[in-house]
């Protein structure tokens, strides 16, 4: 693994769902990683398998801040115990679980339009990106007014998180797309959000 996930995002191992959405959000704000090196550390933190190799091969060792080649002191400590992950022996059945889940993110859930944009924008809120996408996908595949107040809601929620787990191209082709919307305030909105997801693209 070329990077430590947690120290990306700067979460601790016990972090929820719900933090390292806070964490993603802030280290976009931040900018000290590339969009893409975040938005995979958030992806490997919210796929169980990913996250236990991740547990696996962060470091053990305590990083020496300070090292003065008169002070060795450090030196005579005894390492850590590397203790086994008991979570490791599944890593097999975590990964068919998790193989299972994204065949069924591609099948279209067996729910109403008005349930799969209300669920959707739950998700959003709550930080739970990958159901958002689904839920709001499945909205707007099924949705045949494309004028309506919820599917212009949906589209541009999509465009929020496609920005925030730094699927930028997705985000920028949404946003393409509502700027020939016939509302004036559609058009204007996505144009601007067009200009600071170009922007955003320039400098990764």
């Amino acid at each position: 693994m070329e990077y430590n996930p947690y120290e990306i995002l700067g979460v601790s191992p016990a972090a929820s769902k719900a933090e390292i959405a806070k964490a993603v959000a802030v280290a976009m704000k931040h900018k000290k990683h590339p969009v893409d090196i975040i938005a995979k550390a958030q992806k490997s933190l919210l796929k169980p398998e990913e996250r236990i190799i991740a547990d696996y091969l962060r470091p053990i060792l305590p990083t020496i801040k300070h090292f003065k080649y008169s002070d060795l002191s450090a030196l005579l400590q005894p390492a850590p115990r590397l203790v086994l992950l008991p979570e490791f022996d599944g890593l097999e059945q975590v990964i068919a679980q998790s193989a299972q889940e994204q065949r069924l993110e591609r099948e279209p859930l067996p729910m109403s339009l008005s349930e799969l944009f209300t669920e959707g924008i739950i998700a959003c809120k709550e930080g739970r990106y990958p159901k958002a996408i689904k839920y709001l996908k499945d909205y707007c595949q099924g949705c045949t007014d494309r004028n309506s107040k919820d599917y212009i809601q949906a589209q541009m929620w999509l465009i929020k998180v496609y920005k925030i787990v730094g699927q930028l191209e997705r985000a920028i082709a949404l946003c393409q797309l509502l700027s020939n919307h016939t509302r004036p305030q559609v058009q204007t909105w996505a144009t601007k959000t067009l200009a600071m997801l170009s922007k955003e693209v320039s400098h990764v």
